[in-house]
């Protein structure tokens, strides 16, 4: 009887990557609490890092990102540092300045809510991240669920 809810406990402990990687392959959309309350938010974690986070909220027209970049990193980001990121999916490739915030320990930037980068989000299968200068792991994400996430998304923008 030990052995079996030892073998029971081992299975479960071993299917928990796997678990959090599925988790990781489909986008969700809605309500986040922010520090002002909640706020709908289109996110989705890397699938090779499922700590790393990438979030979406838009306002007045903008879609704001935040993402931790330096997930997993050997390097912490220094204060205010700015970081070109790209946003590759296939060949595409959209670049977006962001820059580090200590509060959360997140990277931030923004794009327009019609503009390129949330039109590539909706495309293709998988999506990396990498800073351009290579300070930083590139990460993966799976672009299931996204163009339901971020169309959701942008309707809260208006």
């Amino acid at each position: 009887m030990i052995r079996f809810m030892l073998f029971a406990f081992a299975l479960l402990f071993a299917a928990l990557p796997a678990a959090a990687e599925e988790a990781c392959e489909t986008w969700t959309a809605g309500p986040q609490d922010d520090e002002g309350g909640l706020v709908f938010t289109a996110a989705a974690c890397a699938t090779d890092a499922p700590q790393a986070y990438l979030f979406l909220t838009c306002s007045s027209g903008e879609v704001y990102i935040r993402y931790d970049l330096a997930a997993g990193g050997e390097r912490a980001p220094d204060g205010d540092e700015v970081n070109d990121v790209d946003f590759n999916v296939g060949i595409a490739t959209q670049r977006v300045s962001m820059r580090y915030e200590a509060m959360d320990g997140m990277f931030a930037g923004s794009v327009p809510a019609d503009g390129p980068l949330v039109a590539l989000l909706k495309s293709g299968t998988g999506l990396s991240v990498v800073d351009a200068a290579g300070h930083y792991k590139t990460h993966s994400f799976g672009l299931v669920g996204s163009s339901s996430a971020l169309a959701r998304l942008v309707q809260q923008c208006r």
